[in-house]
């Protein structure tokens, strides 16, 4: 599974229409942006896409991968409850990201979730993609 593109984006809530109610006009800039990443994402048809947030869960000596099957996320905490987003994650890529990070002595793993709904930071990426 070679990386075919990588993209870093901002995530502000503020740029869903429904959260921003207009005010995202005023950031105008990054939702174009993010228009441009969501097809240059799209244009490489990638199999997996990881997301990294820093709102995920997060561990001093240890880099959590969700685990699971799925996840789901809603923008309710930002005023907007009917929006939401659902995902089907790639057990294959995890499963081997892991095993992976065993054999180099890496601490890395799906342990340690409290909750499994997607965060503002995986959520704002994946609205523009999905």
């Amino acid at each position: 599974m070679p990386i075919k593109l990588s993209l870093i984006v901002p995530h502000p809530p503020l740029i869903i229409p429904e959260v921003g109610k207009g005010e995202q006009s005023k950031i105008q800039s990054t939702v174009d942006s993010y228009h441009k990443a969501a097809r240059l994402a799209a244009s490489a048809n990638p199999e997996t896409i990881v997301v990294i947030s820093p709102h995920s869960v997060m561990y001093a000596d240890y880099i959590h991968v969700s685990p699971g099957d799925s996840a789901k996320g809603h923008l309710g905490r930002f005023g907007a409850p009917g929006v939401s987003v659902a995902v089907k994650y790639d057990r294959e890529f995890v499963d081997k990201l892991c095993k992976i990070a065993e054999l180099e002595n890496l601490p890395v793993g799906t342990l340690g979730q409290k909750d499994a709904s997607l965060d503002h930071g995986t959520f704002v990426p994946l609205y523009f993609i999905d």
